[in-house]
């Protein structure tokens, strides 16, 4: 199997668990995350979220994930093979939530793996007040990244989902 196979592979069955779980998918992009992409997704996401009723609450907060899962994807995922930026993203409604997955091609050096998986870790650890308060730690001393991020992104996500960040990692070799 290939590269792109194995990422085919990978989105069509986080597809088929979500119809596993009853859920109904509301967006989905596979693909490369462009600016005009990120901005095209993001209206369509809202546009689907208002014609479900969602509470604006919910939609606010789903929108906040989705920016900066989108973002993420943008500024921080690897390039394939073919140098190309390859990416999948899913919004579904389950009966009591709502869920995102975001999917992008990271290092496949082994620290970095972990560096990620830990940080992800320690966030689920963490009380909404400690959350608070790394977030603004990391916003007044956070160290910058050679591609520009500092974490806040992925601490975002988790105040505002107010759940677990659950991930899963892939190897596409």
């Amino acid at each position: 199997m290939d590269f792109v196979e194995s990422i085919d592979n990978v989105y069509n069955n986080s597809i088929k668990a979500i119809q596993d779980a009853s859920g109904k998918l509301l967006l989905t992009h596979l693909g490369e995350m462009k600016p005009d992409t990120i901005t095209n997704l993001s209206e369509k996401a809202e546009s689907k979220l208002f014609e479900i009723c969602a509470a604006k609450k919910n939609i606010k907060n789903l929108f906040n994930i989705l920016i900066e899962g989108l973002q993420n994807i943008k500024n921080h995922g690897e390039f394939g093979p073919e140098n190309n930026q390859i990416s999948f993203f899913h919004i579904y409604d389950l009966e009591d939530s709502f869920i995102c997955n975001f999917s992008n091609l990271i290092d496949n050096e082994d620290y970095i793996e972990i560096k990620i998986s830990k940080n992800i870790d320690h966030l689920n650890t963490l009380e909404r007040p400690e959350l608070k308060a790394l977030y603004l730690e990391t916003l007044t001393n956070g160290q910058i990244s050679k591609k520009g991020g500092a974490g806040l992104g992925i601490i975002i996500m988790a105040m505002k989902s107010r759940n677990k960040i659950d991930y899963k990692t892939f190897s596409c070799r």
